[in-house]
């Protein structure tokens, strides 16, 4: 029997004495395994792979400009496929259009291990004003859009990152947007009370952004059953004359968190 002399390329600690047959199976097997990928000393696994999403509003100076807000998590490279042959890999890019259409944006977003995520989502550009509350899910670079508020990702916000909380007398929410007139909008938000017990976790106002005086709505925000799971509440509001609507939210007796607050035009 002639036997071969093999070093493991597994065990290097070791040298393995195997017959002919046997051997040369176990050099196929090393072969086959030499072609696939080891992972690196000391590597790591991803706990905390990306996710890619954004948000976009048509500019009110020009309904083609497209403005898209970047709401991609723990990613630092992002590739951007707007739809109409162009493209881009800033964060928040302000993509202009031809014209109307609609065009199907591709994000994807890599973090720094290379893994990478991708959403698409139809844009659709229209010759009408699109009023869009700024910063809505409150992932702020500038705070100060909204106000004065606490970021709070306990318990988990609809978007998953962060939600505002209201909790002392410095606290407050207040932006006024663009609007047609005469048109009726729904105003929504996500929010969840810190405790059942109590009168309100805010109190809400939707006036004219231009006179004050003329209110849509104010109103208690009611406490939620537990504090843990966030609710989503429905306002509409018909604009009359006015082309500017402010939204204003201030703390309750009980700490309220928000998230996602949105206004679509429904008629």
């Amino acid at each position: 029997m002639i036997r071969v002399k093999i070093p493991s390329l597994i065990h290097t600690s070791r040298t393995r004495w195997v017959g002919s047959v046997a051997g040369a199976l176990l050099l196929t097997a090393m072969a086959t395994s030499c072609n696939e990928p080891l992972p690196e000393v000391g590597s790591i696994e991803d706990l905390t792979p990306p996710s890619a999403d954004f948000s976009f509003r048509a500019s009110t100076e020009d309904f083609r400009q497209i403005e898209f807000t970047n709401l991609s998590i723990s990613a630092n490279q992002y590739a951007w496929d707007f739809g109409d042959g162009t493209t881009s890999t800033d964060k928040d890019p302000v993509h202009t259009y031809s014209g109307e259409d609609t065009f199907a944006v591709t994000l994807t977003a890599t973090d720094g291990n290379g893994v990478a995520a991708t959403v698409a989502i139809d844009v659709a550009v229209v010759d009408e004003l699109v009023p869009v509350f700024e910063c809505s899910s409150f992932e702020c670079d500038d705070r100060s859009v909204w106000g004065s508020y606490s970021g709070s990702g306990s318990p988990t916000p609809p978007d998953g990152t962060t939600g505002a909380k209201l909790e002392s007398d410095s606290h407050f929410l207040d932006q006024t947007i663009r609007v047609s007139t005469n048109s009726t909008y729904e105003i929504s938000f996500w929010y969840v009370s810190a405790s059942s017990t109590g009168t309100s976790c805010g109190n809400l106002k939707i006036s004219d952004g231009d006179d004050d005086t003329q209110v849509y709505i104010e109103e208690g925000v009611p406490l939620t059953d537990n504090a843990s799971t966030y609710v989503q509440v429905f306002y509409r509001v018909n604009t009359e004359n006015t082309e500017n609507l402010r939204f204003q939210l201030t703390p309750g007796d009980v700490t309220g968190r928000y998230d996602l607050v949105e206004i679509n035009k429904v008629q």
